[in-house]
């Protein structure tokens, strides 16, 4: 197994937990959950494959979980945690992540992922069944290709909207 980027799934639930809080918000252990899983799978995609964080999510009643940080964070952030070791690289993913998908309400990310086939198949298998990584890692690849924006011209044709990757992604040399 490669090493995760970020040491520990705390200090990504803590980046989260604290982001709302900077933006007088609070953000419900289910919200977290989500927004953990998505960005675990999100990450993957954006980087062949690689783990973000060291996390195993499983399905839940209402959606992915890791069962860690629901044991931890399912009465707000611990104050006795102290701040989050984010490397540099990762704290602009960790933004993007936040600006796509922290302003949904819980119940609606909920709805979103109770579709993902993978959540469904894990679940299927009864509560707490293990959602394993590598399937993540290509659903996730799946939707990001299938998310492309597409622009309708005035003469009718598609276009993709192309965006540039981030200068991190763009100066990585080829391996």
């Amino acid at each position: 197994m490669t090493a995760t980027v970020v040491d520990s799934v705390v200090d990504v639930a803590l980046w989260f937990m604290d982001q709302a809080r900077r933006q007088d918000e609070y953000l419900q252990p289910q919200k977290l959950q989500r927004i953990l899983y998505i960005t675990q799978g999100s990450y993957a995609a954006l980087h062949h494959g690689r783990k973000l964080m060291p996390a195993m999510f499983v399905a839940g009643e209402t959606g992915p979980q890791d069962p860690n940080v629901h044991r931890l964070f399912e009465n707000g952030r611990p104050s006795n945690l102290g701040e989050p070791h984010i490397p540099v690289e990762v704290v602009h993913f960790l933004d993007t992540m936040w600006r796509r998908y922290g302003h949904h309400a819980t119940d609606y990310l909920n709805q979103q992922i109770k579709h993902h086939d993978i959540y469904s198949r894990a679940l299927k298998k009864g509560l707490n069944e293990e959602i394993p990584f590598p399937a993540m890692a290509r659903f996730f690849t799946r939707k990001e290709k299938r998310n492309v924006e597409k622009v309708k011209t005035a003469d009718g044709r598609v276009l993709e909207k192309w965006t540039p990757a981030p200068a991190a992604q763009r100066m990585k040399p080829p391996e």
